[in-house]
């Protein structure tokens, strides 16, 4: 339908964790019609693959004489039974307080997932709205949407079956920068390749400063509570200035909410262009957007940014860009259909930017105060 490339931001993005770009996977005709048979959703008039998101998850858009659906194999490593359940009550949760998901479709059966021949099914409503415009009441509008998304499950009392992992302070860093020019050696030109070990070590000094920085503001004294895991801005449909439907529930993480926050500010703010055109990227991030996301989360959290908390963003931020860089790369050679090497450049060229900024980050996301300056 032509309204489709609106469902979800078409932007270029990071992540998610460790995501693998070579896999490529799709639903079969007959793995389609056993799965939709455990479904009541009317006779069905058209089906085409839905070629958005990560393609470890191939997705389906289904439309019937009961509306429109999206049909989603689970990627392998986020398909856990008991993970799965436990991310479809926190969506009931969350939809019984009125908070904008798509809405999981039950089967014949009453369940809301389907496993069939080893792998784990979900159909949802398929909500048609708007990519984020990069506007600053957008990014505001989404960290308000953050802020009540921690809220709602802050008093969540089951044992939470999540994955685990978390950029910061990740043990596979060291051993990733350690192995990563043998692995662009084996896809790239030696004459590509030229000066890379410097941009390495330079994203390594970097990743090692701001784990040690996160550590000293005290990071082992934040409790621990269900975050999203991947806040960015193709997860979020919008409808006027409105958040109506957060989706992708797959990377929900047991940690500090301040991961959230910083990944959330990174994936917002991040100035980016097409895959062909790399070099043609700004060279930094959007400080006014880093500035209204963070506010309107500390606007609306239940509970207010404390002042350690606020002072990790711009680390946090330096760590997610690396790891959510750098293991892909590790992985296959590239990010996505970018070489290795030009992406690892780039990622030197956005940490140089923001390195002699961190202290105007911190400033500028403190609560509003009347007459405050812009962001420079």
């Amino acid at each position: 339908m032509s309204n489709e490339p609106d469902n979800i931001d078409r932007t270029s993005r990071l992540g998610p964790l460790a995501e693998d770009g070579s896999v490529v996977e799709e639903i079969s005709g007959r793995d389609l019609a056993i799965v939709l048979s455990r479904y009541d959703i009317g006779a069905v008039d058209r089906i085409s693959d839905y070629k958005r998101g990560s393609r470890r998850s191939p997705k389906m858009h289904i439309v019937s004489s009961m509306g429109e659906f999206l049909l989603k194999r689970r990627a392998v490593g986020h398909d856990e039974h008991s993970r799965v359940v436990f991310a479809h009550g926190v969506q009931a949760t969350l939809l019984e307080h009125r908070f904008p998901v798509a809405g999981l479709v039950s089967t014949t059966q009453g369940t809301t997932l389907v496993q069939h021949d080893g792998r784990i099914y979900e159909l949802f409503r398929f909500i048609t709205g708007k990519r984020f415009d990069k506007s600053n009441p957008a990014a505001s509008e989404a960290g308000r949407v953050l802020a009540h998304f921690h809220s709602i499950l802050l008093s969540n009392k089951e044992e939470p079956i999540v994955g685990s992992g978390t950029f910061h302070h990740s043990q596979q860093i060291p051993e990733v920068l350690g192995s990563i020019f043998q692995v662009l050696s084996t896809h790239e030109d030696a004459s590509a390749l030229e000066g890379i070990d410097d941009t390495i070590e330079y994203i390594r000094e970097q990743y090692e400063n701001s784990a040690k920085k996160v550590q000293a503001l005290e990071w082992d004294s934040l409790g621990p509570q269900l975050v999203h895991g991947d806040w960015h801005p193709g997860n979020m449909l919008y409808a006027d200035s409105e958040i109506i439907a957060v989706i992708d529930f797959d990377s929900l993480r047991f940690q500090p909410r301040i991961t959230d926050v910083a990944n959330g500010a990174l994936q917002f703010s991040m100035r980016m262009g097409t895959a062909e055109n790399v070099d043609s990227w700004g060279d930094g991030f959007r400080g006014h957007t880093i500035q209204s996301f963070v506010q309107a989360y500390d606007q609306f959290s239940q509970i207010p940014l404390f002042a350690s908390e606020r002072a990790m963003i711009p680390d946090l931020m330096v760590e997610a860009l690396i790891v959510e860089s750098v293991i892909p790369i590790c992985k296959t050679g590239s990010f996505g259909s970018v070489a290795g090497s030009t992406f690892l450049r780039l990622v030197e060229k956005k940490l140089r930017w923001l390195e002699p900024r961190m202290q105007r980050v911190i400033d500028v996301i403190q609560p509003p105060l009347s007459g405050e300056d812009s962001f420079a």
